[in-house]
This record gives C-alpha cells, sequence and structure tokens, in this order.
C-alpha cells in the first residue's frame, strides 16, 4: 500500500494529464473557428472582388461599344442597323459573357473557401471530442493505477487486507472466488 501523499499526488497528477488533454482539444476547436471566420472572409472577398472585374468588363466593353460607334458614324454607316448594329451587338454579348464568367469564378473562389471553413470546423469538432475522450481515458487509466495502489496485493492472490463490503465480507470475495 502506498503512502496516502503518494496517492495524492499520482491523482493529482492524473486529473492535470486528463485536464491537459481536454484543453488541448479546446484549443484545437477554437483554432478551427478562427480558421473557419476567416475562410468566411476570403469568401466574402473574393465574391467582392469577382463583382470589381465584372464591373471593369462592362466599362471596358462599353468603351469599347463606344469607340466602335465613332469609327461606323464616321465613316458615314448606320449604327443602328446591319453589320453596324451586329458588331455592337457582339460587343455586348461579349462584354456580359465575360462579366458572368468573372462572376461564376468569383462563386467558386467563395464556395472553396466556405468548404474549408466548414472543413476547419469539423476538424475543430472533431479534435475537441477527441480531447474530452483522451480526458476521460486518463482519468479511468489514472484511478485504475491510483486504486491498484490503494489495495494491498501479494503474489499468492491473498485478500487480506482488502476492504470489506456491507456483509463484512472481502470485496475481492467473488473474483478471488470465494463465492460464499
Amino acid at each position: 500500500m502506498c503512502e496516502p501523499v503518494t496517492l495524492a499526488l499520482m491523482a493529482a497528477g492524473t486529473a492535470m494529464s486528463a485536464y491537459g488533454q481536454y484543453q488541448q482539444g479546446q484549443s484545437a476547436q477554437d483554432a478551427a473557428k478562427y480558421n473557419a471566420k476567416m475562410s468566411e472572409y476570403a469568401a466574402q472577398d473574393a465574391q467582392r472582388r469577382g463583382e470589381e472585374e465584372a464591373a471593369a468588363i462592362q466599362r471596358k466593353a462599353a468603351s469599347l461599344k463606344s469607340s466602335q460607334r465613332v469609327s461606323l458614324a464616321s465613316r458615314g454607316l448606320d449604327i443602328g442597323y446591319g453589320t453596324a448594329g451586329d458588331l455592337q451587338d457582339q460587343t455586348d454579348f461579349f462584354g456580359q459573357m465575360d462579366a458572368s464568367t468573372a462572376r461564376y469564378n468569383a462563386a467558386n473562389a467563395a464556395w472553396s473557401a466556405r468548404a474549408q471553413g466548414t472543413l476547419a470546423k469539423a476538424e475543430g469538432r472533431a479534435a475537441a471530442y477527441q480531447g474530452a475522450l483522451g480526458a476521460a481515458g486518463t482519468l479511468l487509466s489514472g484511478a485504475g493505477q491510483v486504486a491498484s495502489k490503494w489495495t494491498p496485493s501479494s503474489a499468492a492472490g491473498s485478500s487480506a487486507g482488502a476492504p470489506k463490503n456491507a456483509l463484512g465480507k472481502n470485496s475481492n470475495w467473488y473474483l478471488n472466488g470465494y463465492g460464499g
């Protein structure tokens, strides 16, 4: 049987180790929450940049169309009819297509960033759960070690000195084969 101080120190060490595992899981979860928040900021930034790029594309297309109109009108062509009109329609069409592509690419980048954030949250929850399980395992293991030091044992398997139950029998009576 160990000294009570030794048993108390073993129990305290077990408790500290369990608490450390629990805190490690919580820290990992906090870091994952932060990463998820940063992923959301990245997603919002990607969408903002996509809208800015789409607007710039539309401004360039409008500028090109204006230049085309001036050039066509200076040649004396009717800018609303025939080839001149078709040219302007194509400029509008491709300007809209390029702007749509910019928005689509931005939406994909935002989706990717949000997916990373969701993954980070899931990993954080798993780390917290693993920390809690590790802490519980440490507590159970440590309790077993403390309990094994608490009760005396001998090589012959004697249960002498073991705690008595409510009937005055040795607590280990059944385990040691003394069923009666």
